[in-house]
């Protein structure tokens, strides 16, 4: 997801950055592999967020959060916590609602899984075909996420575990609450993660902004990666470095 590109981009505007995998994924260690379990993920916010905290040249009271679809979503629970973080960037985020649904390949799978106790079980993650078998489909997705990790990250593994399914939040309902400033970087026309249901409710939310990107959902990461970038480092510099 590029995460690379926008570590660099926040640690060259003078921010202290620290960019890591989700637990069981990429170069973190964790088992069961392929398991994003939202309770798992906002841990690893959370332990993060404590961690950096105590390290030497960080000043423990202007830490930010930033993340990107599923864990975009993420931000904007931990944004309505109380937790040591001052503002939050969650770009092209998942919200739990008004977004596609899946296949009935996929929900036959899934609820098979359920039924045997087969926990473990894994899905791809995305489909080639809208009737196809796995989670994602929409923008392109299965292009998308073969030739990104094709150049990329050749360890991408196109696996979910089905346990991780039943272990989700619906980030929109935590919208209304956020504590903190929180900056929503979103694509109208992002199909995957619609934020429709977000720019409905933003402009009645006084800690919410909005900033508007061209494209779709993987847009974000490539042919609008200065913007969303951008975006992101004048928010941070607005909260973080006044």
């Amino acid at each position: 997801m590029f995460l690379d590109n926008y570590a660099a981009a926040f640690a060259a505007a003078g921010l202290v950055t620290l960019v890591y995998d989700h637990y069981g994924f990429g170069a973190s260690a964790g088992e069961p592999r392929q398991y994003p379990a939202a309770s798992i993920q906002l841990d690893g916010y959370r332990d993060a967020i404590a961690w950096l905290g105590t390290q030497p040249g960080v000043a423990a009271e202007s830490i930010g959060i930033w993340g990107t679809s599923n864990s975009g979503g993420h931000v904007i629970v931990l944004a309505a916590e109380n937790l040591a973080i001052r503002c939050a960037v969650a770009q092209v985020p998942g919200l739990g609602e008004g977004g596609p649904g899946i296949s009935s390949a996929t929900t036959t799978a899934i609820a098979a899984a359920i039924e045997a106790n087969r926990l473990d079980h894994v899905i791809p993650a995305v489909t080639a075909t809208k009737d196809g078998l796995g989670i994602m489909f929409e923008d392109g997705a299965h292009a998308w996420f073969t030739r990104v990790a094709a150049q990329r990250a050749p360890g991408w593994r196109d696996e979910v575990r089905v346990g991780a399914l039943t272990d989700s939040v619906r980030p929109l309902d935590y919208l209304r609450r956020a504590r903190i400033p929180l900056l929503l970087v979103v694509a109208p026309l992002d199909r995957l993660t619609p934020p429709g249901p977000a720019l409905r409710l933003a402009p009645d939310l006084p800690a919410v902004e909005i900033v508007e990107l061209t494209g779709g959902h993987f847009d974000a990461y490539e042919a609008e990666f200065a913007a969303s970038s951008q975006a992101a480092v004048s928010w941070f510099r607005r909260f973080l470095m006044a």
